[in-house]
């Protein structure tokens, strides 16, 4: 059973304490998150599809934490935020999205639902119940899957260490189409899942008949 971690004297996005933070938050990682794969755009897909699945399922859930937790859970891995610890990136991002939070006086309470969100937001991390939580992992999974998550990968090419060529790219977009969907914990999650799924098993056959079996490629 999901629960909202929204409490007693919950804020709105309406609220006048509440809305200049979320509007300084969203500027921020639309200045500071370039990168092509974990940047802005990511995190306002995430968004859109956490919305997505609250409303296939019908959860209820904190609209501000959510949105928050969406927007900064890889700002740990933007280079105006750069540090080598600690080694974890959900971690790293829990840090100084602690620290820009405080720093604009979120809501204590809130800013702890946040925190919480974005350390157990990396799929196969063991999850909680809060809602704000499941609804995020669980769109970070479908980010990975479909057209856009073969794209992710390919513009991993050259800006990752450890995604030297295409060839990479595409195994290790093969290796999430098969990983990820045992991850997810929402029944819609799945449902998109398995959509998306066949999108890339399309793509993967034509990509496998204009190489030769990937031999060309």
């Amino acid at each position: 059973m999901l629960r909202s971690t929204r409490t007693g004297g919950g804020y709105s996005l309406d609220s006048p304490l509440v809305k200049p933070v979320m509007e300084e938050i969203e500027a921020l990682v639309a200045r500071v998150g370039t990168h092509p794969v974990y940047g802005y755009t990511h995190c306002l897909r995430v968004y859109a599809l956490a919305e997505q699945l609250a409303a296939m399922e019908d959860v209820t859930y904190d609209t501000e934490i959510l949105r928050a937790a969406a927007l900064l859970h890889d700002v740990g891995l933007y280079k105006a935020y750069a540090r080598r610890e600690p080694a974890d990136h959900a971690k790293r991002s829990a840090l100084v999205a602690r620290r820009i939070l405080q720093d604009w006086d979120f809501p204590p309470q809130a800013s702890q639902a946040v925190i919480e969100a974005i350390e157990r937001h990396p799929p196969g991390v063991p999850g909680g119940a809060a809602s704000e939580t499941v609804l995020l992992k669980d769109a970070i999974g479908l980010d990975y899957l479909g057209a856009i998550g073969i794209s992710r990968m390919l513009a991993m090419v050259g800006t990752e260490d450890d995604v030297p060529d295409i060839p990479t790219a595409i195994w290790n977009a093969e290796s999430l189409r098969q990983k990820i969907p045992n991850l997810l914990v929402l029944q819609s999650s799945k449902d998109l899942a398995a959509r998306r799924m066949r999108e890339m098993e399309d793509f993967f056959e034509d990509l496998r008949d204009a190489t030769a079996r990937l031999k060309l490629l």
